[in-house]
This record gives structure tokens, C-alpha cells and sequence, in this order.
């Protein structure tokens, strides 16, 4: 509110009188609006230091701070955004942030800055993904290669560092997309050794440098690498070089994520090298085997026994924890059927997506064969969970469950 100033006193209405009535006057306003103005400026304070912006500024022209006081002010403001009291202070509360690009992650990401601070604040995720797109030209190419999607080694460092300094912890996986039609890299075969091994090589001589930078960075966690389903089943002599190679350069936990659609498989030998320390799983079970929307109550207990079974036997038979790398759900009423599609005609559907998030986390959360979970993806239609129902259920399940 704008203060009212009295106007310019004319020599003929010098009455002593009419002055002191005025003085008065303007002395009972200030001090009535003056009140108010204090109130409403200590209001205004309070907003944007928990904030840390001004609610009737559009989230679209929000920018990222300079980084010598950006990262600090974000590692102030998480502490007091949400209390810790987890019955499992160690599990992995995790988001999926990718970003693609030479510079993703690096300073000049502004979209990586702003969305840890979103990821942060809707979710109280305490640790975040950052994912390596590589490629290769065909299932059959010994090459692994960079491309235009793919970060540097000093972009990746730069945004792990960015992440520690706002109090995250980092998990780091490497993607393959290979040219063509079978872009999945779990089509990625060999016939002989030789050639499996020249593709382990180039694929450590591509890789090392990224295992590099996120030790150096801070990085807690490591995937050797992701759904590579047919190469998994075998050789395994070269799955425990890759090992002992990358335990060189990285000290921290090493995991390897394997798909969903590995499980009916035996288990590799190499899974059970003692340097991994948990195996990954991305976990796109499908709950139901039509396209229909169910019941939130009824979720939980199919969710538990299609895949909390599952994963248990699982960790079990390698005697070592399950780590869920990657899982998601569409914003659509056919959330739980194919969940790995991301293209569906059913429409959208909040409810449903929450639901699905809220059954997977009401058992992991508990499962102590189960060591940790992370969600894609941050900012990824039609499966982010940016502003919707489902990041209140990842802010609720990740302060303090079962305290």
C-alpha cells in the first residue's frame, strides 16, 4: 500500500489549530497503516525464505542463482524444508533427473539447477540419478561411442558437485541407445569371445572417464551398466573385468541394473562378485494384463505379490540387496498395464499415477531386501511426476515414514 503524503501548507491557512488537527490526523494513519505495512512486509519475508521466491512470480521466469551463492542457498533453504526421522535412514529416496546435451549438468544447465531445487522441494527426495546416454550402431557393433546427447566427463563432474552441494546423494547410470530399429540395449549380442571382448574394451575406454569424474565429484552410487540383457547371460570373465576395472577409479557402491524382463532367467555368476554391492532392476511390470483403471486400495496387494515377491527372492538367492534403479508409472488410467509404453490413448489421470506410486513405495519402503528406489523421470511426459499428485505421495513416503 502506497503511504499518503500530505500536501504543500499555504501561508494563509497557517491556523495553529487546523495544523495541529492535521498532525494529528496524519499521526493516527501512520500509525494504523504503519502497523499493517509491518505486518505485511514480515509476511512477504517469511514467504521467501522458505520459498525462496515470491508466490505471484511465474515459475516460467524463474532463473538460477549464481552459483558461488545459488548452491549455498539451496543447501540452507533444504535444511529446512522437511525433518528426517526414517525408520531406514539409508534407504535411497530416489528422482531421475536425466538431462542430454554436450553441456547438460554443467553451469550452463540451468534447467538441472531448477529442477534439483523443484525436486527437492515438491518430493524430499534425498538422493538424485543423473543419467550417460552412449550409443552404438547396431546390436553387433564392438564400438561404444559419445554422441551429440551424450555429457562430457567435466559436465557430469561439474553436476554431481552442484547435487552434493545441495545436500543430495548421487547415483550415476550409463545408457546405451544403439542406431536403427532395435534401439534397446538389451539386443546388443555377440557370437565370439573375441568380439565380446572388444566390445567390453571400448565400452570401459568410453566409460572410465565418467566412473572418474563421479568419484572425483562425490558420487556415492555407480551402475556398470543397464539392461544389457542378452550380454548379462554371458561371458562372465569379462563382467568381473569390468568389475575390477571400474572398482579401480571407484570406490563407492557399485550396482548393475538389470531389466524386469530378466528375472525368469537364472542369475549370472558374475552377480554374485562381491564387489557389487547391490543389483539394480528397472521395474516396468505390468500389473494388470488389459487396460483398465483400478481401484487405489486395490494396488498395493497386487503390486506386492507381482513384484515385492519377486525382488525378494531375488536378493535372497544373490545374498546380497535389491535396489529398484529405475521404476515408473504413466499419468493415465491405464497406469499399471505395459507401464514401460510411454504412448497410451486412455487419457490422463493423476489419481491413478499417485495410487501406482503409493503402492510401490508403501512395500519398499518396509522390505529390507530392498535398499532403495528411484522414480522416472523428472520432467519426462508422461511419466514425471513435476507438480502432480504423485510428488505428494513421494514428499510424504520420503520425511518420515514409519518414524
Amino acid at each position: 500500500m502506497r503511504r499518503c503524503m500530505p500536501g504543500p501548507v499555504h501561508k494563509k491557512m497557517g491556523n495553529r489549530r487546523e495544523k495541529a488537527e492535521k498532525e494529528q490526523f496524519m499521526f493516527k494513519a501512520l500509525r494504523k497503516y504503519g502497523i499493517f505495512l509491518a505486518m505485511l512486509g514480515g509476511i512477504v519475508l517469511q514467504i521467501w525464505l522458505l520459498g525462496g521466491h515470491f508466490p505471484w512470480v511465474s515459475s516460467n521466469t524463474h532463473q538460477a542463482s549464481p552459483l558461488s551463492t545459488g548452491i549455498a542457498a539451496r543447501a540452507e533453504r533444504r535444511k529446512r524444508v522437511y525433518p528426517i526421522s526414517m525408520r531406514r535412514p539409508d534407504f535411497q529416496t530416489g528422482v531421475i533427473f536425466p538431462q542430454r546435451g554436450t553441456r547438460a549438468y554443467s553451469p550452463e544447465d540451468v534447467n538441472w539447477q531448477t529442477g534439483l531445487d523443484d525436486i527437492q522441494e515438491q518430493t524430499a527426495a534425498r538422493w538424485v540419478s543423473l543419467t550417460i546416454d552412449l550409443a552404438q550402431l547396431s546390436p553387433q557393433a564392438t564400438q561404444v561411442l559419445t554422441a551429440q546427447n551424450t555429457p562430457t566427463p567435466q559436465a557430469v563432474g561439474a553436476g554431481i558437485r552442484v547435487a552434493r552441494a545441495m545436500g543430495y546423494h548421487v547415483f550415476v547410470q550409463p545408457l546405451i541407445t544403439i542406431a536403427g530399429q532395435q534401439t534397446w540395449a538389451g539386443y546388443i549380442q555377440f557370437a565370439t569371445a573375441q568380439a565380446a571382448q572388444s566390445w567390453f574394451d571400448s565400452y570401459w575406454h568410453t566409460f572410465e572417464p565418467y566412473a572418474t569424474a563421479a568419484a572425483q565429484a562425490g558420487a556415492e552410487e555407480l551402475a556398470i551398466g543397464t539392461e544389457y540383457e542378452l550380454m548379462q547371460r554371458a561371458w562372465p570373465a569379462q563382467w568381473n573385468q569390468l568389475l575390477a576395472r571400474t572398482h579401480t577409479v571407484f570406490s563407492g557402491k557399485l550396482t548393475y541394473g538389470m531389466n524386469w524382463t530378466s528375472l525368469t532367467y537364472p542369475i549370472p555368476s558374475w552377480m554374485h562378485n562381491p564387489l557389487l554391492t547391490s543389483i539394480g532392476v528397472s521395474m516396468y511390470i505390468p500389473l494388470i494384463n488389459i487396460p483398465e483403471r483400478l481401484q487405489p486400495k486395490a494396488i498395493p496387494g497386487l503390486w506386492r505379490e507381482k513384484i515385492g515377491k519377486v525382488l525378494d527372492t531375488l536378493s535372497v538367492e544373490l545374498n546380497k540387496p535389491v535396489l529398484i534403479s529405475e521404476i515408473g508409472y504413466r499419468d493415465s488410467p491405464d497406469a499399471l498395464f505395459n507401464p514401460w509404453q510411454a504412448q497410451t490413448l486412455a487419457g490422463t489421470d493423476p489419481e491413478e499415477q499417485a495410487a501406482a506410486y503409493d503402492a510401490a513405495l508403501q512395500n519398499v519402503i518396509v522390505d529390507e531386501h530392498i535398499i532403495g528406489i528411484f522414480f522416472w523421470a523428472w520432467s519426462f511426459p508422461p511419466y514425471q511426476p513435476n507438480g502432480k499428485l504423485a510428488s505428494q505421495v513421494l514428499y510424504r513416503w520420503y520425511t518420515s515414514p514409519l518414524a
